[in-house]
């Protein structure tokens, strides 16, 4: 045997017993969710809606907020389950909170489910909001459901929201008036309207005078 054929089957051999990749699911929550749960499924679908209460339009510098976290639709649970799913939740301003051993502060920002907190689809926080009550917050939730088979898979749905929450004092974008939305461009239009007319007269005018 040549030694380029000692190479290649050296390297095939090498090849063949590296360890391959693995999926792994985070039973006990995990921080820095900003693309989704992609260790589960590549997309988000539609199908998980994501209901976020507690967090007003307009929020009160220092006042606190309970929050209700929770999903519908999305995975379908096995026979036998051993979890059902999990969030995570981060707030560019004030302070996050959990409530319960079901959910777990990763940061003053962050929020996200424990391992006791996989075992359904519903959790409960709170949100103070920040002392600056002119500040626009914004924030991004991701609910992941599971069918609990253990395994990461497309058979698995998680789907995100994002908003903000506007201080009471927070300066306004005052609205377009309907005049202005529709006016201009009606105004617009007779003027082009005249001015056809006009020229129209004008190459009657000339015909007439040959």
């Amino acid at each position: 045997m040549g030694k380029r054929q000692v190479w290649i089957l050296a390297l095939l051999i090498g090849l063949m017993i590296l360890p391959l990749p693995s999926g792994h699911s985070y039973p006990y929550g995990i921080d820095d969710v900003e693309n989704g749960c992609t260790c589960h499924s590549a997309v988000a679908s539609e199908a998980v809606i994501i209901t976020l209460e507690g967090l007003p339009e307009r929020y009160v510098a220092n006042e606190t907020y309970l929050l209700n976290i929770s999903a519908t639709g999305g995975a379908e649970p096995i026979e036998n389950h051993t979890n059902s799913g999990g969030f995570n939740l981060w707030m560019s301003r004030g302070l996050l909170t959990n409530l319960s051993e079901e959910v777990q502060v990763f940061s003053a920002q962050e929020i996200g489910h424990t391992e006791a907190g996989n075992d359904q689809r519903a959790w409960t926080a709170s949100w103070t909001a920040p002392e600056d009550d002119s500040l626009t917050v914004i924030y991004r939730l991701h609910i992941n459901t599971v069918n609990g088979d253990g395994v990461p898979s497309d058979a698995d749905q998680w789907n995100r929201e994002t908003g903000e929450v506007v201080g009471i004092n927070a300066p306004q974008e005052e609205p377009v008036s309907n005049l202005f939305l529709y006016g201009v461009p009606i105004v617009m239009i007779s003027i082009a309207g005249l001015i056809y007319l006009r020229e129209m007269r004008k190459v009657d005018s000339d015909s007439e005078d040959e």
